[in-house]
């Protein structure tokens, strides 16, 4: 099941580098894919989420942002072993979860314009450019081109352009994303792509979106305020590292010299800046500037 091998791994990443996507067939344990999409749904009921209404987020389209904030079984998918090793070696370990989105596509839903994850970083660093996000789009049910599969365009992310650029978008090879509930899709963030059109009667979609981000990029959504300390205190440590609650390269995003994991959390995931990262490396600190 999922990536088991170093040979997989690599794959995969060829298939990212050269088309800007690969999917995982049978990535997530059945039972767990059961569990996240009736919890999903139980949320979305206790909450009485309704469509935003925005062309990017829908009229029929339920969304739900912070899941972490939400319920526990979440917890399990931004360190599942099937995708974050691909994403580690895509970006590096010190990368960040820059949000999660349950996407519930339902029918009579219009086609999400196409884009790109990462556009803001690319309005800055100009196009193409590795990397600023690498997303895992994970399906819950299945995908089909009918009830709203996702749309990419294969290779998109070498380009110079972004999908608003063009007048249309004919003679593109526009591609439904069709997949069984249980597989992921991870893709380059500068992969042109959208939520489909539901044509179905009565079909909903539903897949979530598990996004990564280099350790010194500003994530998407905000888990320092989004997510109460105590709800936190629950995570295993590689999801509080996720977070950013350790130091990037033993330096970036520090309290006065402290990760902010110490800062909550104390001693479990106490970090110093410059000292930590010196010793790693064999640095003497005897001397100061």
């Amino acid at each position: 099941m999922g990536i088991a091998h170093r040979n997989d791994l690599d794959g995969h990443l060829e298939r990212i580098d050269a088309d800007g996507y690969t999917i995982i067939d049978g990535a997530i344990e059945p039972e767990l894919v059961t569990e996240l999409r009736d919890t999903i749904r139980r949320v979305e009921r206790e909450r009485d989420v309704r469509p935003l209404g925005t062309q990017a987020e829908g009229h029929s389209t339920l969304r739900m942002y912070n899941l972490l904030a939400k319920d526990q079984t979440f917890q399990a998918m931004p360190i599942h072993r099937s995708v974050l090793p691909l994403v580690e070696r895509r970006l590096d370990r010190g990368c960040l979860l820059s949000g999660m989105t349950s996407i519930d596509i339902g029918p009579g839903e219009d086609p999400q314009p196409l884009h790109g994850d990462d556009i803001v970083m690319s309005r800055h660093l100009g196009l193409p450019h590795p990397p600023m996000m690498v997303t895992s789009m994970w399906a819950l049910t299945d995908f089909t081109a009918a009830n709203g599969g996702t749309l990419f365009v294969p290779g998109s992310h070498r380009w110079s352009t972004t999908p608003d650029q063009h007048e249309s978008l004919a003679g593109f090879d526009v591609q439904p994303l069709e997949m069984a509930a249980g597989a992921v899709m991870v893709f380059h963030g500068s992969l042109w792509h959208g939520g489909g059109a539901n044509t179905t009667a009565d079909e909903w979609r539903l897949g979530v979106n598990v996004q990564y981000c280099p350790g010194f990029v500003r994530q998407q959504q905000n888990p320092y305020l989004g997510i109460p300390p105590s709800v936190a205190a629950t995570f295993p440590d590689r999801l509080l590292e996720l977070l950013g609650y350790r130091l990037y390269k033993g330096i970036m995003g520090h309290i006065d010299g402290r990760s902010p994991g110490e800062v909550v959390f104390g001693e479990r995931l106490a970090e110093t800046a410059y000292r930590d990262a010196e010793h790693e490396r064999g640095v003497s600190i005897s001397s100061s500037a």
